[in-house]
């Protein structure tokens, strides 16, 4: 059985009166966000929602051995190239909100940002660590690989993944460390019940901020992913209001 595989998507409102750039998650694509795009799409709001380099292929290794902090970097920055800087809104899922402050930072005409499920300030990915195995084993079962093959990814995950997810939270460690030089306003959302990265993550990056620059979103009863699961049409309803007036 193959998968369709995700692509990079842009969805173009008429007529736009901002960009939005969504940058999905580890393991995640830009389906992570098409349903919430439809929706501001309907607003005026233009959508570009690229896709990370080693994502949504057949070979769930393709993470690691084509994917990397400074690929995925460069991906946002051909992203942000690709889209008028008039009017530009970055938004992040998990990893990709790292990403979207690192941009905040690094190109200041950004108008605004918003990060989701953001780990900047979280010490602990282990869960991130058992998530990826999962996704392993979930992508091999879709394609109907040998055993062999499912042996293989295993091994190489292995041996790639520690090195991979360090990078990633020295990325973090990094990015944190310029959190004041984003004068932007800030949109702030994580689930209530995130057991991939702890909602108190959430709390502490508040505080790296003016209140008047933050706006912040605890959904109650909903998970890491909050633009697909139960949060989404609340999520939907506060980003909309957000982005009209940023």
């Amino acid at each position: 059985m193959n998968i369709v595989a995700p692509q990079t998507l842009f969805m173009k409102a008429k007529p736009s009166e901002r960009n939005i750039l969504f940058l999905h998650s580890y393991t995640g694509s830009p389906n992570d966000f098409r349903i919430i795009g439809h929706s501001l799409v309907q607003n005026n709001m233009s959508v570009y929602l690229p896709l990370f380099t080693g994502h949504g292929t057949s070979n769930p290794i393709d993470i690691l051995q084509k994917g990397s902090v400074d690929a995925w970097w460069k991906d946002t920055c051909r992203a942000i190239e690709h889209l008028t800087t008039k009017h530009l809104i970055v938004i992040g899922l998990s990893l990709g909100s790292i990403f979207a402050l690192r941009a905040l930072v690094e190109y200041p005409q950004i108008e605004a940002g918003v990060v989701l499920g953001c780990p900047v300030e979280a010490t602990d990915f282990t869960a991130v660590n058992a998530g990826f195995y999962q996704y392993v084993q979930k992508i091999d079962t879709l394609q109907q690989v040998d055993v062999a093959t499912k042996a293989q990814h295993m091994r190489i995950a292995q041996q790639k993944l520690p090195k991979a997810l360090h990078d990633i939270q020295k990325q973090a460690v990094q990015v944190k460390q310029q959190l004041k030089a984003i004068k932007q306003p800030l949109f702030i959302g994580h689930g209530q019940e995130d057991q991939i990265i702890d909602p108190k993550v959430a709390l502490n990056l508040v505080d790296n901020f003016p209140d008047q620059q933050v706006n912040l979103h605890i959904y109650p009863k909903a998970g890491h992913v909050i633009t697909v699961n139960q949060a989404r049409p609340a999520l939907t309803h506060d980003l909309i209001k957000f982005l009209t007036v940023n």
